[in-house]
């Protein structure tokens, strides 16, 4: 299925209805608004994201223009991807993480596991929320990532913050 711009709850739920017959029934809705910069961004990846997964409906929704659709998700920053298997919600990503929402695209596809029984158990993608900490993490523990991947998978937010507050020390310590 094409990429569709929602412009309605009522073409949501009869395109919700509509995939039921499909094997994989599954939908993933990209709430955005035309003012944000991040959904700007990440635009041209869910696009092309839509034509590599056929088997799932990709629905656009502006969140200023469809409001009873955000409401409905209750939607509270933008992009927010909302996952759905059927017409019931199984996972959802608050922020542009372009690697988290290819992920759990290619999870939800069945095409990264092999099987692909789409399960809403088969949603392990780490998501991240629009303050930067991961909303579902998969790593099995701390100590398995090496320090330099600790520093290259930090949230650009907080590698600002870290190299403020160590210019910060830097300029201290030299005046005093």
């Amino acid at each position: 299925m094409p990429l569709v711009n929602l412009s309605s709850l009522s073409q949501l739920d009869g395109i919700l209805a509509g995939s039921k017959d499909k094997l994989s029934a599954s939908s993933v809705i990209d709430f955005y608004a035309t003012w944000c910069g991040p959904c700007r961004v990440i635009a041209p990846i869910f696009e092309k994201l839509s034509g590599q997964y056929p088997n799932v409906n990709f629905l656009k929704c502006d969140v200023d223009n469809v409001t009873d659709v955000a409401q409905k998700y209750k939607v509270t920053a933008m992009p927010t991807f909302v996952f759905l298997k059927g017409s019931s919600e199984i996972h959802r990503i608050r922020g542009a993480d372009a690697r988290g929402l290819e992920s759990t695209i290619k999870t939800h596809a069945g095409t990264g596991g092999g099987s692909g029984s789409g399960s809403a158990t088969a949603f392990t993608g780490k998501g991240q929320t629009l303050a930067g900490s991961s909303s579902n993490s998969t790593s099995s523990s701390p100590s398995a990532a090496s320090p330099s991947d600790l520093i290259t998978n930090l949230d650009p937010q907080v590698k600002v913050l870290l190299a403020l507050v160590g210019g910060y020390l830097l300029l201290w310590y030299m005046t005093s």
